[in-house]
């Protein structure tokens, strides 16, 4: 092999989840896995058994440095432990829409906090030796459509506020980016040389490896004349060897290829000194717990029910309380130990006889439900709990061949990437034939009635009962969105009769014709619901001193290539809610969901509690923050409207031509709320605790040390009891010369925070740094920063509509800062 085929060789990938290696280059086959929430395997099912962390919006509402720090840290040695050298995250796109499919990863929708904890979660997976890649390059701020629509944003929108994270994850040292699968005004991300080149490399000055993101280029030359260096995953399709011959031809620069070995072999060296060494299980979980908790935002306590008392009497009623949603339904997701307890399970723990009742009160509703409640038995062995899954070809003539390959499953959902067991790689089957896989396990019902059974798959799908056809569907995998594909195409239900006590046998079958990138399919059945579940639920909240209702949504609601046509939850859940309140005005309404929900019902109840898809401690840390062990330390990483049309954007999909117009700007989460005068539910920042933290003196001084513009801070004071956390909120306002804002622009936007903690009876001073860079703004005609001249106003604040104090300062055009009396 020629220099520049083996140039070449190294910037496709291998195969799904590793590169190429070249020792004379000094480029070693490196290992990328997912890992926004944890460490994923090569096998994205139930048998990659990991450490799951609190999602991207969870640790955003944490507002704590050292908490995501820790986070990462933990991440970072699992990944090391596991032979990974690249972990893809985290994601730091911004929740532009609660509508967005992926919300529950992003670290929520102001660029400021997302860099900040964007970064801090980069320092610590970097510094067990993994690489972390920031995605998805850029403003892949919503799923519909993701792979094709072209997002249309203005120069000054683009770098203030959807390129800041990115610019964050720069200057933190961020090993390797992802460009994301859209267009950014006309070009596609991972062929765009002013993203790529001038803005990464030649303005930030970074010297990281960019991929793209999975089956997410489309040309050979834009590609690498753009400054793309790794085609992700492999087989090369546009680089690789297709590299190699554009540059014999004369179409793309050796250059661009030499490049991207170099940036290829300094992530090679960054990460060849990685320790396998990992803590003990108690002490990791210990992190993922504490991280829980301060996620945790509590929005409302009016009367202070929580803590719970001791000695109080509780019902615990909701789907949620013993069917959580831990993380989304995207690939990235984590399979779970079996020591991982629900909030139903910690709380009879932690209460005991406290615990009077337990009522579901309404139905969660998944988009498959899962099979396994009802104890199936794989048919291979009937011993062994699960299913028995055969996997056969299909020829050309439609003949099915005997089983080729058999597995003993225990999920309901089966995902293939690139091949199959028995059949082999999907790219190698002839044109004209394919491939047919059978699920197959017994089933003893313990109720008579009817059973509700779902599937779903890339391919024609049968459902049999003891050998007779009980129904078809199924759907066929999109070729530009396989993903897509397998997470939300059409399910089919199916009602059959089931008696108490008489084995059956279940059979789901699906046939595809043709390999594709990946096939899947989902299965799953339960028995139809009782009609008095709120009857229940409503006795039970009245013979309790305090109701703990817990709702949300499944990890379905969470998925990528979709996303959410409402923030409400379920209508059942809703009116559950609504008649538990009326019950009993104790009610604490506990809501497991990763967005802006919607919450009509907020003033009924005498607690609200958000707790995100918070991580595989959720149930522990639960139990400890509801009895007051620990605090709930978060405040909101996104704005909560009162109604679904006082957000900026509600509607995510590109028209009809591809384009996704950012029309909005800047005005985006909290400060489309300023601007346009609109009253949330709860506001950005917002959230409660325990501790009786009293705020005194503010100050704006000159820093003493000399490396920022100046420190503004508070000194707070907590009362006799219980200590706890606070966190200082810093947002800067540009004003005009008449002391208002200016039109069209944020009327005011995070610039610092700190997270303390505060013990009873002591006074703590907390300074926030300012930069210049905080009081600039960016100038499309000179294309970089400059200082914005003129009245600012600084704003200390417990959240960003509670002011606790405002120094008025004037910044001269040399970018000096002058201060004035206050307001």
């Amino acid at each position: 092999m020629n220099e520049l085929d083996a140039l070449a060789r190294l910037t496709a990938g291998a195969d799904m989840h590793t590169t190429h290696s070249d020792p004379v280059r000094l480029v070693r086959c490196l290992r990328l896995i997912d890992g926004p929430m944890g460490v994923t395997g090569e096998l994205l099912d139930e048998r990659d058994v990991s450490l799951l962390a609190p999602s991207g919006i969870a640790l955003a509402a944490t507002w704590n440095r050292e908490t995501v720090r820790a986070v990462g840290e933990l991440l970072g040695e699992q990944a090391a432990a596991r032979d990974v050298d690249v972990l893809l995250g985290p994601n730091l796109n911004l929740s532009r829409s609660p509508a967005g499919g992926r919300t529950f990863e992003h670290f929520g929708e102001d660029p400021y906090l997302a860099g900040t904890l964007g970064a801090a979660w980069i320092t610590g997976v970097q510094s067990k030796g993994v690489a972390a890649c920031a995605k998805h390059l850029v403003c892949n701020d919503t799923e519909a459509g993701r792979h094709g629509y072209d997002v249309r944003i203005d120069e000054q929108t683009l770098h203030e506020v959807y390129l800041a994270p990115f610019a964050a994850a720069a200057r933190a040292g961020v090993w390797a980016m992802m460009a994301a699968y859209n267009k950014l005004n006309g070009r596609h991300c991972a062929e765009h040389p002013e993203l790529l080149t001038r803005i990464l490399r030649e303005q930030w000055g970074w010297d990281g490896v960019v991929m793209s993101d999975w089956f997410g280029t489309h040309s050979t030359v834009g590609s690498l004349a753009a400054g793309l260096d790794l085609e992700m995953p492999g087989p090369a399709r546009h680089l690789g060897p297709a590299a190699a011959a554009a540059v014999r031809a004369g179409d793309a620069c050796a250059t661009a290829v030499e490049q991207s070995v170099e940036r290829l072999a300094l992530l090679s060296r960054r990460t060849a000194g990685r320790s396998p060494h990992t803590r003990p299980a108690a002490e990791a979980r210990r992190v993922l717990h504490e991280a829980a908790a301060d996620s945790f935002v509590l929005l409302k306590n009016d009367p202070a029910v929580l803590p719970l008392a001791a000695g109080t009497s509780v019902a615990v009623i909701g789907p949620h309380a013993d069917e959580p949603a831990y993380q989304g339904g995207t690939f990235a997701r984590i399979a779970l130990g079996p020591e991982v307890r629900t909030p139903l399970a910690a709380l009879r723990e932690t209460l005991g006889p406290r615990v009077v009742a337990h009522e579901p009160g309404a139905r969660s509703e998944p988009r498959v439900p899962s099979l396994l409640p009802l104890a199936p038995k794989a048919t291979g062995s009937p011993d062994e709990p699960g299913f028995t899954v055969t996997y056969h070809r299909i020829g050309t003539d439609g003949t099915v061949s005997e089983p080729l390959a058999t597995d003993t499953r225990a999920t309901g959902m089966l995902v293939w990437f690139t091949e199959l067991p028995g059949i082999g790689a999907l790219a190698g089957l002839p044109a004209g034939s394919g491939g047919l896989v059978r699920v197959s396990c017994l089933l003893t019902p313990e109720t008579d009635g009817t059973y509700d059974f779902h599937f779903a798959g890339t391919g024609d799908v049968r459902l049999s009962i003891d050998g007779a056809e009980a129904g078809r569907g199924g759907s066929r995998a999109m070729p530009a969105d396989v993903m897509g594909a397998l997470l939300h195409g059409d399910v089919t239900r199916i009602p059959v009769e089931l008696t108490a006590g008489r084995q059956v046998r279940v059979d789901f079958e699906m046939r595809f014709t043709g390999g594709g990138r990946a096939q899947g399919m989902q299965f799953g059945a339960r028995p139809t619901a009782p009609t008095d579940l709120v009857e229940r639920a409503v006795r039970a909240a009245r013979a309790a001193d305090t109701a703990l209702v817990f709702a949300g949504v499944t990890q379905d609601s969470s998925l990528e290539s979709q996303d959410r046509d409402a923030l409400a939850l379920p209508t059942a859940q809703t009116h559950l809610i609504e008649q538990v309140c009326a019950a009993n005005p104790r009610t604490v309404v506990v809501v497991n969901a990763p967005f802006a929900v919607d919450m009509p019902w907020a003033d009924r109840a005498a607690a609200v509690l958000l707790t995100w898809f918070p991580g595989q401690e959720y149930g522990p840390a639960l139990a400890d923050v509801l009895t007051g062990v620990l605090e709930p330390g978060g405040r909101l990483p996104v704005t909560l409207a009162r109604k679904d049309s006082d957000h900026a954007v509600t509607s995510t999909g590109p028209s009809a031509d591809g384009r996704l117009a950012y029309t909005e700007g800047a005005l985006v989460g909290y400060r489309h709320f300023d601007a346009r005068q609109i009253t949330p539910r709860f506001c950005f920042g917002h959230g409660l605790g325990y501790a009786d933290i009293r705020w005194r003196a503010a100050h704006l001084h000159a820093d003493p040390a000399g490396r920022h513009l100046a420190l503004v801070g508070v000194t707070l004071g907590c009362e006799a009891g219980q200590g706890g956390k606070e966190v200082v909120q810093v947002y800067v306002a540009p004003l005009t010369e008449t002391g208002e804002a200016e039109p069209g622009r944020p009327e005011q936007q995070l610039a610092g925070f700190a997270a303390v903690h505060v013990a009873p009876g002591q006074d703590r001073r907390v300074d926030i740094p300012l930069d210049m860079r905080d009081l600039s703004v960016w100038d499309t005609r000179a294309g970089g920063w400059r200082p914005r001249a003129g009245r600012w106003e600084i704003r200390l604040a417990r959240s960003s509509r509670d002011v606790f104090h405002r120094f008025r300062v004037y910044v001269d055009r040399a970018g000096r800062l002058r201060t004035g009396p206050t307001g």
